[in-house]
């Protein structure tokens, strides 16, 4: 009888055994994952050195490029941040969807400008963290002043960057009622409707404005509101580093008034809704 209860006992010391093991294994595993954790903290507390995937493509006032250097309003902004922190910022321009895809493999610690909305199918799946609006931007139709005013329907050619996906026209595009012409740069655009050949630009309205500025041509060409635009923000993007997004969140607040000179210093006039405005 004894006999017999050990023998219906040594599964269960096997099966007990068994869970302990795995209880340890599994304690294990959370440990090692706790330790690189505080490693990496850790080691995101010494290094002070962060690269910046930035767009090569110059969009004065937001950035310039000058061969591999990047200035602009938004290398003034992130050079204050990275002072103020104690941080040090390395600057890598790239093609746009190169930048996306370095900044989705972890290959480059930071992206500006970014946004939610951008290329949202290669973001899939990945758990990106985004800053509050560095500046806020209108991305809209300048055309002739003659014309301000005039319905939709009479857009049938439009210029715009390369790469750009123009949303608010997309029911008008693959409706055949809207030609896309894309260029390489701003310059190019903006030539398109001075010599005719598209009915309008789209581009960020400060861009153009500041191109024109910059050209000397006043006047007959503006950003036309009655026709649609989008009214969004360019914003610090990150894998890696949710805590100093938390901080330029901070930076953002604590520095806004010298945020707003360096706004104004760039001459930004296009980054409040025109439609909100006149409410």
């Amino acid at each position: 009888m004894v006999l017999m209860m050990w023998q219906l006992s040594w599964p269960e010391e096997i099966m007990k055994r068994k869970s302990i093991m795995l209880k340890r294994i599994l304690a294990f595993f959370v440990l090692m994952q706790l330790t690189i954790a505080c490693f990496s903290e850790d080691v995101h507390q010494k290094n002070k050195v962060f690269t910046v995937g930035v767009t090569s493509f110059e969009y004065a006032p937001h950035y310039f490029m000058d061969g591999d250097r990047f200035s602009g309003f938004g290398r003034d902004v992130l050079d204050l941040f990275a002072k103020k922190s104690g941080y040090e910022f390395k600057y890598q321009p790239r093609p746009y969807v190169r930048m996306v895809k370095e900044l989705l493999t972890g290959e480059i610690d930071f992206q500006y400008p970014d946004n939610p909305n951008w290329l949202t199918e290669q973001k899939n799946g990945h758990t990106l963290f985004y800053s509050n609006g560095v500046i806020q931007y209108i991305d809209g139709i300048i055309r002739w002043r003659s014309n301000f005013g005039k319905p939709l329907s009479t857009v049938k050619r439009i210029a715009m960057p390369r790469g750009w996906t123009p949303t608010n026209y997309l029911p008008q595009v693959r409706r055949g009622e809207l030609i896309i012409e894309e260029e390489d740069q701003v310059g190019a655009v903006i030539d398109m409707l001075l010599h005719n050949r598209v009915d309008g630009s789209y581009l960020n309205i400060d861009v153009a404005n500041y191109y024109l500025e910059s050209h000397k041509i006043f006047g007959q060409i503006g950003f036309d509101p009655s026709l649609p635009y989008q009214f969004s923000q360019y914003s610090l993007s990150s894998i890696l580093h949710p805590k100093i997004i938390k901080e330029f969140n901070q930076f953002l607040i604590d520095s806004a008034a010298e945020i707003q000179q360096i706004k104004v210093k760039y001459k930004f006039r296009f980054d409040t809704d025109p439609i909100k405005k006149r409410k």
